[in-house]
């Protein structure tokens, strides 16, 4: 059985309350949030380490917050704010993101309109390798589209800033990894 989320609804993470629980991953859980401190209103997609992990994924996590402060692009969900809990675990606050994973809506559609939503992956994946970004987890549940037709790359927690130091681990999706990485 999956363990409950660690953040119950009305948790205060930094200046934002949590909603609901939206998913989880290797590294935490992404929560619905909203800005609790009346500076202003703003929904955000909350990423939160997971309390078992965090002292050993808080450089991970810092990597993850750099990149997705360089990279703005209508094709990336953007980052909102950064901070650390009172107990020092690290959090992110980005653009909620509704959509669906790419193979889902694009399955039975135009020839023409699944190659635009490729087209929008491939100049999001450009954006980030201009910036000397490689995303490392590019798969279904990171690659969803909204119901505008516009596609969101979302979660950069394995990828590489290439430069910025030896890679001590290899970070990676089996399923989705490429040959070169699995080797």
């Amino acid at each position: 059985a999956e363990p409950p989320p660690e953040a119950a609804p009305g948790t205060r993470v930094g200046p934002y309350r949590v909603v609901a629980l939206l998913g989880r991953g290797g590294m935490g859980d992404v929560y619905l949030a909203e800005r609790a401190d009346g500076l202003f209103e703003r929904t955000v997609a909350l990423k939160r380490v997971r309390a078992d992990l965090a002292p050993g994924v808080a450089a991970r996590f810092a990597t993850e917050r750099q990149i997705l402060a360089d990279l703005v692009h209508p094709n990336i969900a953007r980052l909102y704010a950064a901070g650390a809990d009172d107990d020092g675990r690290p959090w992110l606050a980005m653009e909620p993101v509704e959509g669906t994973p790419l193979p889902d809506h694009a399955r039975g559609r135009p020839v023409r309109e699944q190659v635009g939503l490729m087209v929008q992956v491939c100049e999001a994946v450009q954006h980030a390798h201009q910036r000397l970004v490689v995303h490392r987890d590019l798969k279904p549940s990171n690659v969803l589209v909204t119901t505008d037709g516009r596609v969101q790359l979302l979660d950069f927690g394995i990828a590489q800033m290439l430069g910025a130091g030896p890679e001590r681990q290899r970070l990676l999706t089996r399923a989705y990894a490429a040959p070169e990485q699995l080797r």
